[in-house]
């Protein structure tokens, strides 16, 4: 009995720490979206922000849509099961149990004025403009002004400051 115990704090420590990185994702998104000039005939359309692969994420970035705006964009969040199909968007956030589609999403966007995130450290390599990489408990990410720049975008040197700027 002891044993069950100890297993199911342990799954709610794990449920509740998962819970807490897709908070943490959520902001950094948003903050991320916040420091990209975005092009200026998108101005009075929503900001779009698709998420393949977690419905943590989407939970959270829900929530922050609710209230906060994107340099005076509504925030509209949407999901896909695949980085297949995706419609006009201006962030796709690719989950780490995705990451294997990322060549497939960056191939699929070529030429949309799209910021590509991923869950997974080291898909700056692979086209990604942001990856996430965990610092022992600490969530940071990568950029790749390059990345950013062939999507047509640009990025605040204050976003790329606080980020580890790969090639």
């Amino acid at each position: 009995m002891k044993c069950l115990m100890i297993v199911g704090m342990l799954f709610s420590l794990s449920f509740a720490v998962k819970a807490q990185i897709a908070q943490f994702q959520a902001l950094y998104i948003y903050n991320f979206a916040k420091n990209i000039a975005w092009p200026a005939e998108d101005a009075q359309k929503d900001l779009v922000i698709t998420i393949i692969g977690d419905n943590e994420l989407v939970s959270e970035l829900n929530k922050l849509a609710q209230t906060k705006k994107i340099a005076n964009r509504k925030v509209v969040v949407k999901e896909s099961a695949t980085a297949n199909g995706i419609a006009k968007c201006d962030v796709i956030y690719l989950g780490e149990s995705k990451s294997s589609q990322i060549a497939n999403l960056v191939s699929n966007q070529r030429g949309n004025k799209t910021l590509i995130v991923s869950g997974k450290s080291g898909q700056c390599a692979s086209g990604a403009g942001v990856a996430f990489v965990m610092n022992g408990a600490k969530l940071g990410f990568e950029i790749s002004n390059n990345n950013i720049k062939t999507a047509g975008l640009q990025v605040s040197q204050k976003l790329l400051n606080l980020g580890t700027e790969v090639n």
